[in-house]
């Protein structure tokens, strides 16, 4: 038999023979994700706020399926401008540019919810109070300075944006799961490789794979397993 060969019993044999070594190793990995995790990732909280924007004001309580289609297609166009410079603008000046226009055009985003009248600002910052105060800032100048651009609709404010009590990112319990996997396929991954590279006769059946011959008879071991609290003594 070549050395390179290896069966799925060998395998097994193989990841029997080196258990604790696979489980050490993904201990070490699983912590390791979590450590990093923890310790080398800034934690990211996110907020959210509410608008409600209207093609044309309402005479009536009355809303018909036009005025509704209008103020969905109006919702569409203030969603792209919520991030435009006007604004990014209007709600740096207003926290007296304790927040650049630059860096607040990576913690802002605007969504439209199910193309409806209803627009979701979402503002994420590694301080929750800062990312809670941009985003209720942005639904008090928003309004008038999309009205400016737009020159038709209106925009109200649903809501004010809470103060996160906890990050949604980073994902621990992710890393966590990808550390306990990645440690178990590499170590287990690295005893397959020893097991296929390992010349070491263990079984008699490896004997007979390796020399094509029956084996005939073997030689018990000469020695008694040492006693419970006694020394080993030969025989």
């Amino acid at each position: 038999m070549s050395k390179f060969e290896i069966t799925l019993q060998d395998i097994f044999l193989a990841l029997k023979r080196y258990l604790v070594w696979i489980c050490l190793a993904t201990f070490l990995f699983t912590a390791g994700a979590w450590a990093y995790a923890k310790f080398f990732i800034t934690p990211m909280y996110s907020t959210t706020v509410s608008l409600c924007v209207f093609a044309n004001q309402r005479t009536s309580d009355e809303v018909t399926s036009t005025q509704m289609a209008a103020d969905a297609r109006i919702a569409y166009t203030y969603e792209i401008l919520l991030t435009s410079q006007p604004v990014l603008e209007a709600v740096s000046a207003s926290m007296d540019g304790a927040v650049s226009t630059k860096a607040l055009e990576s913690m802002i985003s605007a969504s439209n919810v199910n193309s409806t009248q209803i627009i979701n600002v979402t503002v994420e910052s590694a301080d929750p109070q800062l990312a809670a105060a941009i985003a209720n800032t942005l639904a008090e100048v928003a309004p008038d300075t999309l009205n400016s651009i737009a020159r038709g609709g209106e925009m109200v404010a649903v809501d004010r944006a809470e103060v996160p009590s906890a990050p949604y990112s980073p994902d621990v319990g992710a890393y966590v799961s990808t550390g306990f996997i990645l440690g178990l396929l590499l170590s287990c991954a690295v005893v397959t490789l020893i097991a296929l590279l390992d010349t070491t006769i263990w079984r008699e059946e490896d004997l007979e794979r390796s020399f094509n011959l029956p084996i005939l008879g073997s030689v018990p071991s000469m020695t008694t397993p040492a006693k419970s609290g006694g020394k080993r003594k030969a025989r």
